[in-house]
């Protein structure tokens, strides 16, 4: 039996700017201070911002 996967992209769910602030701060809560956790959180929003245009 195959399964199939999909990709997901968080990009794709995030719609709203409360949506993004709060995925924001829950990035920067949950980071434990690697940075590159957050960067990837803001790369996210800034996608979702580029597909709503």
């Amino acid at each position: 039996m195959t399964i199939k996967l999909q990709d997901y992209d968080v990009a794709d769910h995030l719609r709203t700017p409360e949506e993004m602030a709060a995925y924001l701060e829950a990035s920067i809560a949950e980071c434990d201070g690697d940075v590159s956790f957050v960067a990837k959180a803001l790369d996210d929003i800034a996608r979702a911002k580029l597909q709503q245009d």
